[in-house]
């Protein structure tokens, strides 16, 4: 019998990875977010930090090189960037060849409104299918690719285009998800820098991350990575990668009527991830390696910030998703990456027993 301890304040369980819970039956989840809570909860302080951030110095063609998917939340941080901090933004969007129509027709109209600047920036094809064929393969998420195209995309490009820093818009509760003391979390040198008041050394905190490109995949295909996706950097140097929302309240009902009163954007066919085609295709894919659902930290992360009770995160971890669209999806994606769909499922299976 599988003994599966849940955290007595969130409902984390001993499917999260290398998660560990103390006498009182707390996740190391909770515990290591209760060393930021009272610091994330000053946003007088946040605030003025923030601001110091943008003021770095030296010369530059923009204040702020920005990711841009026309979501709800890269839009609110663009409006708020130019309209309300003025600041000039060169926006960019990675087109990783799952783009929806729905949103590149809201990027454009959005852009046009806002009167910025803005690249879709496009990856080898080549590049791109070895990439998702090799993480998926071996990592069985077609989301953890992104993240590495996303990742070297958003470095690079505040270097590319010679902005003081770059911004992104993911939510508190994506920045949170992962958070533990364990080397494994990607994203929180981003943010224990982003928190630090005094000047981080970029040169540093960038080799560190990228270094676990080795770790992850092969050399041959880490230096390919490397080769094309980080190329200015090699030139230009880093610059700043600031999180909006680390500094900023994130409330996602005040967004959503925020960006109705003032602007196009509207729910079209859902509020999150419509951009993505495969996106249900990968949801099922994690959700049924982890036997549970893959969303379970970032619920963690809402109960922490007392924006969801655990008898509603509950609930929402039950609610059931479209199989036949997932499986849709992702027989979409495994064409277009060179796998096999029957393959894939059964690794899953597999891989499903072994994270028990």
């Amino acid at each position: 019998m599988i003994n599966n301890q849940t955290c007595v304040r969130c409902v984390n369980d001993k499917t999260v990875k290398k998660i560990r819970f103390d006498k009182n039956g707390l996740c190391s989840h909770c515990t290591c977010y209760d060393r930021y809570k009272e610091k994330l909860s000053d946003y007088e302080n946040l605030e003025a930090l923030f601001l110091k951030k943008l003021r770095r110095e030296g010369e530059y063609d923009y204040d702020v090189a920005l990711g841009f998917s026309g979501g709800k939340d890269s839009t609110y941080v663009l409006y708020k960037l130019v309209k309300e901090y003025g600041l000039k933004v060169k926006a960019y969007t990675l087109d990783n060849g799952f783009m929806s129509s729905e949103a590149r027709v809201k990027i454009d109209r959005l852009i046009g409104e806002l009167g910025v600047d803005h690249e879709y920036v496009e990856c080898d094809m080549r590049l791109l299918r070895q990439m998702y064929k090799y993480i998926v393969g071996h990592y069985l998420s077609p989301c953890i690719a992104c993240s590495f195209l996303g990742y070297a995309v958003m470095i690079n490009y505040a270097s590319k285009v010679n902005a003081r820093v770059g911004i992104h818009g993911r939510s508190t509760f994506q920045m949170f998800r992962g958070l533990s003391d364990s080397s494994d979390d990607v994203f929180r040198p981003f943010i224990d820098a982003g928190l630090d008041e005094n000047e981080v050394d970029l040169d540093k905190l960038y080799g560190e991350i990228i270094g676990k490109i080795d770790l992850l995949v092969d050399k041959k295909l880490a230096s390919k990575i490397k080769e094309e996706l980080l190329p200015d950097i090699q030139v230009n140097g880093y610059r700043d990668f600031l999180a909006y929302f680390l500094y900023h309240r994130y409330d996602q009902k005040e967004i959503v009527d925020f960006l109705k009163e003032h602007t196009s954007w509207r729910v079209e066919s859902e509020e999150e991830h419509f951009d993505c085609l495969i996106h249900h295709g990968a949801l099922y894919l994690k959700n049924l390696i982890a036997r549970r659902s893959h969303l379970m930290p970032e619920y963690s992360v809402m109960i922490n910030q007392g924006v969801l009770k655990k008898h509603d995160a509950i609930q929402k971890m039950a609610e059931p998703i479209d199989k036949t669209l997932a499986k849709k999806e992702l027989k979409m994606f495994c064409k277009y990456a060179g796998l096999s769909y029957t393959l894939t499922l059964i690794s899953a299976k597999i891989y499903s027993k072994r994270w028990w």
